[in-house]
């Protein structure tokens, strides 16, 4: 790809506000923090990986083939599954971009130390957000920044109608080709990222106080209810169910900006 020609001649000659912008556009992906109170989501898929720490009981995660009970649990993303925690609740984190190792288990325990991730969200501690990041990483695929400023589009503006073909444009492959190389690059179909980023800025805006059906449009659904068909698909819980038990909502860039 031509970016990595680019990435050396920035090495080289560029100003070091260039190379910042550079880097920045390459660590594009967002990390999420959700901090729920005591309840249950139904079955749903992750659109990406996820971190659960229980905050004072265990997390019960049960797949169609496995099952996880502990304090501190992954789940790849794409896996079916439910989620149950206790008194205390849980700190639900989303890591855009991490690229699981597929040879793991759909959903396993993690170490003690990852108790300390939703600090490093309240404190915005990039450095910190990535080193965790990097456990859970099975490659270390420098990223694409031609698709990296198209994911930031996508978080900027979800209400942005890119199309397939204009993502092709935008770096400079022919469409089917594009849309392989954006799932790579991202760990995520080009149609479901798009979803994402819309979810998100829909859950941000239902969090400051925006009604549900003009937050759902303002991030690119066609009204509240196919708002409330993706949360229930995304999240396993409706936007008014998850809202009531919603106490905290952080969404932290991956690189400073």
């Amino acid at each position: 790809m031509q970016w990595h020609y680019f990435a050396w001649q920035a090495d080289s000659g560029n100003s070091l506000r260039e190379l910042e912008h550079l880097t920045a556009i390459r660590n594009a992906f967002r990390n999420h923090l959700f901090t729920f109170d005591e309840g249950e989501l139904q079955r749903h898929e992750n659109l990406m990986p996820c971190v659960i720490v229980g905050i004072r009981n265990p997390v019960v995660v049960v797949t169609d083939n496995d099952s996880s009970n502990a304090e501190v649990t992954w789940i790849r993303p794409g896996v079916p599954h439910r989620v149950s925690f206790g008194q205390g609740g849980a700190e639900i984190m989303y890591l855009d971009g991490v690229g699981f190792d597929t040879t793991l288990p759909e959903v396993g325990a993690l170490s003690q130390d990852w108790k300390a991730l939703p600090e490093f969200f309240e404190s915005r501690n990039h450095e910190a957000l990535l080193e965790f990041r990097r456990k859970l990483e099975g490659k270390d695929t420098p990223s694409d920044p031609a698709v990296m400023a198209v994911v930031q589009r996508l978080y900027d503006d979800p209400f942005l109608r890119l199309s397939q073909n204009e993502l092709a444009n935008e770096i400079g492959l022919e469409r089917t080709q594009a849309l392989r190389h954006f799932k790579a690059t991202t760990g995520q179909t080009f149609r479901k990222f798009k979803i994402w980023a819309g979810i998100l800025a829909a859950a941000h805006a239902g969090f400051n106080g925006e009604k549900f059906g003009i937050a759902g449009i303002e991030s690119g659904f066609s009204d509240g209810a196919h708002l409330a068909r993706t949360a229930g698909e995304v999240f396993g819980i409706t936007p008014t169910q998850g809202l009531s038990g919603l106490r905290r909502f952080i969404s932290v860039p991956g690189a400073r900006g």
